[in-house]
């Protein structure tokens, strides 16, 4: 008997089942190439005469033959998955024998001696003989032929439901492509970063590729390298570089592939590397970093689905990498040109210069403490810098005047939140600032101007731009009076919660009032710049 693994094995018993169902037929496997018996579940004696051992080759569609020891044998001839073919043998009475020779008599020689082999005693052999039906090979060879035609049908569906299933895993794999290309376009905001979005597509690229490692290197405008990382890499991943420059003869304009790396000499500089794809992020002539997946799972090779894959999204981090970095260029440019008319306007008053600054960069903070996204946090940032840019608008005289205003001069300065809203609100781009802008003098208890806003009415911003305001203009010189020192300031601060100021931006300042001391102790007029690094990325857009 041949030794099959346990799924063939399977595969033949359930076909010999389905033809003995099908015909009402005996039968036993032979595996053809080796013409061995496979050991099936058997209802009679495995046995093969010469003219049907002669013939089993070439066999391609079911056969009888008829011998003149009163027999019909027959087979039918199948495949299992592993494309190994078998035949279905059998053989019963035929029914042309006189019924002398099929009844009540003594097994031909040949099945006895097929039967003594196989284990069968003589009275089990004598009844299996005797139970027999016969038949003539006429009605045998229908009952093949229909068996056969059933089990073709058979195959038929299931290799029809293998490749539905196989267009199914396509269709799946192909939607979740396209769902990753569509997150990635709806992910293309220009007034953010590269990183989240490289982090998007390592994670997805990962499992639709297949890899065993895959990772994306972006430069950044600082010319820092930012790696994304998934699975297991056959290399520490600043090595990729060193990989890179092994093809520093390669015209970049399509994706490099490489199978069998482990029978060429890159292969031996990385041992563990079997094989990858390569794809530069660039849009243009501006090289941006690279997609690497390698070690495709299963020991499948890359090809070019894969490839063109991964070019897609190349292609996307590419174009918003420098959409990115011109959009940012465009808010420096804006960012500078806001400071410096914020600096020529604190230039009019000697006594408020680096005042907007200050208060942008402590109403920053107090709304960092408060958990405001760091959106909103550029916002008060921003409206803190032009919270002032109204004063514009108001003489000079009373600007600079040394003593303290008059009635009808405090009444044209307290115009100034007015004067700066109406500036400022035909720039669409600054639209999200303008509530900072117009009503950082509302007291919360309604009596503060232009508007007489009182509680939640203010808006957040505002609120927050209000403590920052105080602060800043109670420690600061005047030509009327010295700066208040933190201790009177801060008592001010507590008697006048709940009427001039909202008692959480209160309570937030107090929570951070050391690094609001920090940011006087360190804030340089002459460098004119934020001490927060996170500020270098202020958004003029929402």
């Amino acid at each position: 008997m041949s030794d099959l693994p346990a799924v063939a094995s399977e595969q033949v018993a359930g076909t010999v089942d389905e033809l003995r169902a099908c015909t009402g037929l005996p039968f036993f496997a032979v595996r053809i190439d080796s013409r061995c018996v496979v050991e099936v579940a058997g209802q009679l004696p495995p046995m093969i005469p010469d003219c049907v051992r002669e013939e089993l080759q070439q066999l391609t569609h079911p056969k009888k033959w008829e011998t003149n020891a009163g027999m019909v044998f027959y087979a039918v001839p199948f495949c299992v998955e592993n494309r190994t073919r078998y035949a279905a043998l059998g053989y019963i009475p035929s029914a042309k024998a006189s019924v002398a020779q099929v009844t009540r008599c003594e097994p031909p020689a040949d099945l006895i001696i097929a039967g003594s082999q196989a284990g069968w005693s003589a009275r089990q052999l004598r009844h299996f003989w005797n139970e027999c039906e016969a038949l003539s090979g006429n009605v045998v060879e229908r009952l093949i032929t229909l068996a056969a035609e059933h089990l073709s049908g058979r195959s038929a569906r299931l290799r029809l439901e293998d490749e539905l299933d196989h267009v199914t895993c396509q269709l799946d794999h192909t939607y979740e492509e396209i769902s990753l290309l569509h997150d990635l376009s709806r992910n293309l905001q220009v007034s953010q970063g590269p990183t989240s979005l490289a982090d998007l597509c390592v994670r997805r690229l990962h499992a639709l590729v297949d890899a065993g490692g895959s990772l994306i290197l972006i430069n950044d405008r600082s010319r820092r390298n930012l790696l994304h990382s998934r699975g297991v890499l056959p290399f520490e991943p600043r090595e990729l570089e060193t990989l890179i420059e092994s093809f520093s003869d390669v015209e970049w304009s399509r994706p490099l592939v490489r199978n069998h790396v482990g029978k060429t000499l890159l292969g031996a500089d990385y041992p563990r590397l079997s094989n990858f794809i390569l794809v530069p992020i660039q849009e243009g002539q501006h090289r941006k970093g690279w997609v690497f997946c390698c070690n495709r799972t299963h020991g499948q090779e890359f090809g070019t689905v894969e490839a063109g894959f991964m070019n897609s999204v190349a292609t996307i981090l590419g174009t918003h990498v420098r959409n990115t970095e011109l959009y940012q260029q465009n808010q420096d440019l804006l960012i500078g040109f806001v400071r410096s008319l914020v600096s020529s306007l604190d230039a009019k008053d000697p006594y408020t210069r680096g005042h907007s600054e200050r208060v942008a960069l402590i109403a920053r903070r107090i709304g960092k403490h408060m958990k405001l996204p760091e959106g909103d946090l550029r916002d008060i940032y921003l409206s803190g810098l032009l919270h002032d840019v109204g004063k514009i608008g108001i003489d000079d005289r009373i600007l600079r005047k040394p003593g303290r205003l008059t009635d009808a001069e405090f009444e044209a300065v307290k115009a100034h939140p007015t004067i700066g809203y109406n500036i400022l609100k035909g720039l669409s781009n600054l639209q999200h600032i303008l509530p900072g802008v117009r009503n950082h003098h509302e007291n919360f208890d309604g009596t503060g101007y232009p508007d007489k806003l009182a509680g939640d009415d203010i808006p957040l911003m505002a609120r927050i731009l209000a403590v920052a305001d105080g602060y800043d203009a109670m420690g600061s010189d005047r030509p009327y009076r010295k700066g208040m020192p933190n201790q009177k300031i801060e008592e001010i601060f507590r008697k006048g919660r709940n009427e001039q100021w909202d008692p959480n931006v209160i309570d937030a300042y107090f929570a951070c009032r050391e690094d609001i001391l920090n940011i006087y102790a360190t804030y340089s007029l002459e460098a004119g710049a934020p001490i927060d690094g996170s500020l270098s990325t202020i958004s003029l857009d929402r």
